[in-house]
């Protein structure tokens, strides 16, 4: 990969992981909702399931989506009520003072989420076809593209983290918090409402 083709597929890695997703709008709930220490386990798992998912696309995975538009489907099906499940679960969190059951998404939960987020799906398509079917070597090209995309991920998810935790305080008014909440529920289900309506 040439240093022009690195700042550019940086460029796009970096717009695609820092602009609003489902990803970003759980973070700044969960970060206003927990902080921002108790979200890192939600953060480390969204940069290790997504880095997992760019290594799958690489190997094939996204070829055989494309060849197999049939699974992207299921794949939009599943996406779609992990997506309910979600919205449910951002838009009645409730401070952790207020009820000590309340908890943000676990590691596990957040990296599994990347594997049917369509977003996420199409922007591993896109750079594999972009970028990395025109490398002379994937086994030169592919570690480098994990790693620019997962050095992206991981300041664009603490960033929206922390923005979510910096108007906290803000939210320890309980109307402003289920004002807040419900909003993020609903800016959650419409970022992805595009990409599952075309199922």
């Amino acid at each position: 990969m040439t240093l022009a083709t690195l700042v550019s597929f940086f460029m796009f890695a970096l717009m695609a992981a820092i602009t609003p997703g489902p990803n970003n709008i759980m973070l700044a709930a969960s970060g206003a909702n927990y902080g921002f220490r108790r979200t890192l386990p939600h953060i480390i798992g969204i940069c290790f399931g997504f880095g997992c998912l760019v290594i799958a696309g690489g190997l094939g995975v996204g070829r055989f989506l494309e060849t197999f538009p049939q699974f992207f489907s299921i794949l939009k099906v599943l996406a779609l009520l992990f997506l309910l499940y979600l919205v449910w679960k951002v838009g009645t969190a409730s401070s952790p003072k207020l009820s000590p059951d309340s908890e943000p998404m676990r590691f596990h939960t957040a990296a599994l989420f990347q594997w049917v987020n369509p977003k996420g799906v199409t922007v591993v398509i896109s750079a594999i076809a972009a970028y990395l079917e025109t490398a002379s070597s994937i086994w030169q090209a592919l570690p480098v593209m994990v790693i620019v995309f997962v050095l992206v991920t991981a300041i664009s998810t603490c960033l929206w983290a922390f923005i979510g935790s910096a108007i906290s305080d803000f939210l320890s008014n309980r109307h402003y918090r289920i004002t807040f909440n419900v909003t993020m529920a609903i800016a959650l289900l419409l970022s992805m409402l595009p990409a599952i309506l075309s199922i």
